[in-house]
């Protein structure tokens, strides 16, 4: 029988400082994210946006899984995840077009983070991380093309307060 030294002692060969500690900070990434969506997806509510509303709540509740992927490796690897002191998002946008364009420039940085998740699983030979860190990328690949579709509608088809009550239903029925 394993004693626990024992095990908290391969546990280490398994998984570096390094590692736990990008993963502590994709957990407090992604559930800055998550935040970040909810207070946009208010806005929203509140300027009678209702479809556009519902669509960043539920992109509010998707950053939540991700973190949670990151929770549920450092737990398998007998390590507690800490739980993170979050600052508060911006509460005031100027408006769906500027919730599109600040929602895709914070996915790229997203993007950016989890590239630097997977670059160290690979530098460090963790192929246990590694698919965890693919999974997140190809995620990130998802979210900017959900969004580069609804940034080219407004681009193509303008932002008068109709056009853009029309894409609010559409991004409605996306949910």
């Amino acid at each position: 029988m394993k004693t626990l030294k024992r095990i908290l002692k391969n546990s280490s060969t398994v998984i570096t400082p390094k590692i736990v500690d990008l993963l502590n900070y994709r957990i407090e990434q992604e559930e800055y994210s998550s935040r970040m969506y909810l207070a946009m997806s208010m806005y929203l509510n509140d300027k009678g946006y209702m479809g556009a509303a519902a669509l960043w709540k539920k992109y509010s509740d998707e950053e939540m899984v991700h973190a949670h992927l990151a929770y549920d490796f450092l737990l398998d690897m007998g390590i507690q995840p800490k739980v993170p002191a979050l600052k508060a998002p911006p509460q005031e946008f100027d408006g769906l077009v500027d919730i599109l364009y600040q929602s895709y420039d914070h996915e790229i940085e997203v993007y950016n983070q989890c590239s630097e998740l997977a670059k160290a699983a690979m530098s460090e030979g963790n192929l246990m991380l590694y698919p965890l860190a693919l999974k997140l990328t190809a995620e990130q690949q998802e979210e900017l093309g959900k969004l580069q579709t609804w940034i080219d509608k407004v681009e193509t088809f303008g932002q008068e307060p109709m056009l853009l009550r029309e894409l609010d239903e559409e991004m409605g029925e996306a949910v």
